[in-house]
């Protein structure tokens, strides 16, 4: 159900409203270390990435003996939105996990998106449970999910309350 991204030659596959992105670096001479010690010092990385609010899930591995990075999301939308959102959001986040990649220019820099692309590699094969649900949409159901089950459960006890006076 993949297919190539149809924006201009921008690599990754989509399914439905959802995009795969993959990005392996080479990392800079003890870069793994410094980076687990930059991610270890920001205890708010979950609510960094929430504020994008199009990221389905993001994960980042150093691999091969710690001398390259993975990196990988799934998103919604347009990958140049996606990547505009990383410096309207998170730019500093950014900088931090990327800045130990060899030759990463900084998410500033005209030449970011090259080097992106540079780096990504596309996907054999990509799978979304929910291909046409995005981050937003997923939220408001639970939102809604959250509302509902509290109705429910005042009307449990209600009904429990009637059975209890009946006695």
């Amino acid at each position: 159900m993949s297919k190539p991204n149809q924006a201009e030659s921008r690599p990754g596959l989509k399914a439905g409203r959802v995009n795969e992105f993959t990005l392996i670096f080479k990392l800079k001479p003890g870069g793994a270390e410094r980076l687990r010690k930059k991610i270890a010092s920001d205890p708010d990385f979950q609510s960094h990435v929430d504020g994008v609010g199009t990221v389905h899930d993001l994960r980042f591995t150093t691999f091969d003996n710690d001398t390259r990075l993975l990196f990988a999301s799934t998103f919604d939308g347009d990958w140049d939105a996606y990547i505009a959102d990383f410096g309207a959001y998170i730019p500093d986040y950014i900088d931090l996990v990327f800045g130990e990649a060899e030759g990463y220019p900084g998410i500033r820099s005209p030449d970011f998106k090259d080097f992106l692309v540079k780096n990504q590699v596309t996907a054999m094969h990509f799978y979304s449970a929910y291909p046409n649900a995005t981050v937003k949409d997923v939220w408001k159901a639970m939102k809604i999910e959250k509302g509902l089950m509290f109705c429910l459960m005042r009307l449990a006890v209600r009904e429990y309350d009637m059975v209890l006076t009946r006695r």
